[in-house]
Parts: C-alpha cells; sequence; structure tokens
C-alpha cells in the first residue's frame, strides 16, 4: 500500500471513530427502539355535526277523561280522590258530561233563587259564575250559568234546573258535552253552529226535555 493511500486510510478511520463515539453516528448493530413524544395531528371534519334534541310529548286534551258522576261517587265513598280527575275545565275544551235535571225550589249555592237557565255542577271542574254551553250530540241546548251545586253533583256531569219535577224524573240522564265560556266572551251570544239543531231560546228548552223525556 503506498504511503498516500495509507494516510487517507488512517485520517478516515479515526473520523469514523470520532463520529461513533460522539453518538453522531451509530452501527448497525442489534434492533433498537426509539419513543417520540406524541404529536398531534388536525384534519378537517367530513361530515356536518349532527344535533340531537328530545321528542316533544303533548298531551292533547281530547284524550283526557274527567270522573263520570257514578265513578266520582264511589271515589267519595271509598275515601280516596284522584285530583286529575277533577281537573278544572278550560275555556273552549269540550268536556264529556252527564246530563240530568233538577227541580228543587229555594235558592242556589250562590244565594239566589232558582230560575231556568241554570245548572248545578261540580265547581272543581266548572267553577260557580262562570256559563257553559250544553250540547247533546249536535243538538244545541244553550248557555247556562252554573250558578248552584249538589251532594250527588260531583264529577263531569251537569244538572239542569227545570221547574218541573216531573220532567226532571222522566228525563232521567243523557251524555253529551259542555264546553266552558272564557270570561271575555260571555257578552258575546253564541252564534249558530253549522249543523247544530239550535234552541231559539229558554222557554223552548223546556218543551224539548219534555219531548226527550218521552222516548
Amino acid at each position: 500500500m503506498k504511503r498516500g493511500d495509507l494516510m487517507r486510510l488512517t485520517v478516515a478511520v479515526v473520523i469514523a471513530i470520532i463520529f461513533i463515539g460522539t453518538g453522531a453516528a451509530r452501527l448497525p448493530i442489534g434492533k433498537a427502539a426509539y419513543m417520540h413524544a406524541p404529536v398531534l395531528v388536525y384534519a378537517e371534519p367530513f361530515l356536518d355535526p349532527l344535533v340531537v334534541t328530545a321528542k316533544k310529548i303533548v298531551s292533547s286534551r281530547g284524550e283526557f277523561r274527567r270522573a263520570t258522576a257514578a265513578e266520582a261517587l264511589r271515589m267519595r265513598a271509598s275515601g280516596i280522590i284522584d285530583p286529575a280527575k277533577f281537573a278544572r275545565a278550560e275555556p273552549g275544551e269540550e268536556v264529556p258530561v252527564s246530563i240530568t235535571q233538577y227541580c228543587l225550589k229555594g235558592t242556589t249555592r250562590r244565594g239566589r233563587f232558582v230560575r231556568p237557565g241554570i245548572v248545578a255542577a261540580d265547581p272543581r271542574i266548572f267553577p260557580l259564575a262562570r256559563y257553559v254551553e250544553v250540547f247533546m250530540g249536535k243538538r244545541y241546548l244553550g248557555r247556562f250559568l252554573v250558578d248552584d251545586t249538589g251532594g250527588n253533583v260531583i264529577g263531569a256531569t251537569l244538572d239542569i234546573w227545570t221547574p218541573s219535577c216531573r220532567q226532571a224524573a222522566r228525563f232521567g240522564r243523557h251524555t253529551g258535552k259542555a264546553v266552558l265560556v272564557a270570561k271575555e266572551e260571555e257578552h258575546i251570544l253564541p252564534q249558530t253552529l253549522v249543523e247544530l239543531d239550535v234552541i231559539p231560546n229558554l222557554s223552548a228548552i223546556g218543551e224539548m226535555f219534555e219531548g226527550l223525556a218521552k222516548r
């Protein structure tokens, strides 16, 4: 080997030893695991965010059922009263009711003399001094003032006053609907409804009830 080549080899070996000794270079001997700090990777979302809301459940007043007179009497006898069965009627709500008649003389719960055009009702459902419009099927019976109560007039029932006890006995019990009139609409006379057999005045109601009692 020539002198010049020997010198270059010596220099190369010295440089290699320096690199290896300082850690600047490593020999490929064995296997080594290298640990790196976590790296955050950012990317654009591929899907729009999905917004999920709870389903709204709206109770229907039409499905709400108050206690009938018979149910209310049974609850009173048992001493177990369900307040939900005696919920106050809302203005404009059609409340299924049973309809009877009474002929007692004297004064009403509000201290007035009984007279045509008044009804006795359960004040928990139909408050005193308010008006209700009463229907039997498509027959409109008229607008009545809730002016009285009664020991057995409880639950969804209306007891219409009549001067004839014979008529009240023959009338029995019928089913119908009652609509509580809003206070701000009490001064407005009820309009004739389509396909309703409207009773024109209170004097005709007695004759109509007499006819119903004969059926």
